[in-house]
């Protein structure tokens, strides 16, 4: 399963500097690519992390830590990766 986690430029530095270069995760950081669009007006600047679940609960646990309010976008991420049930 692939997750695509968008996150803001400043919380994407946040993660990156917080994630131990040893971590499943750091490589899914290190992959992330970034991103710019207008949505009604509004400019987002940030960065487009593809990982699998794995690195995506690592990811949330750092978040929690130094970002904690992006962890709800980062679960809604995870939850919409998931194959629905019939």
């Amino acid at each position: 399963m692939e997750i695509f986690i968008k996150v803001a430029s400043r919380h994407y530095e946040q993660l990156r500097s917080q994630m131990p270069s040893e971590s499943p995760a750091h490589e899914a950081i290190d992959r992330a690519t970034r991103i710019d669009y207008s949505l009604e007006g509004v400019l987002f600047e940030g960065y487009n992390i593809p990982c699998n679940e794995e690195q995506a609960q690592i990811i949330l646990e750092t978040a929690r830590q130094c970002c904690p309010e992006i962890t709800s976008d980062i679960e809604h991420a995870i939850r919409l990766a998931r194959p629905r049930s019939a």
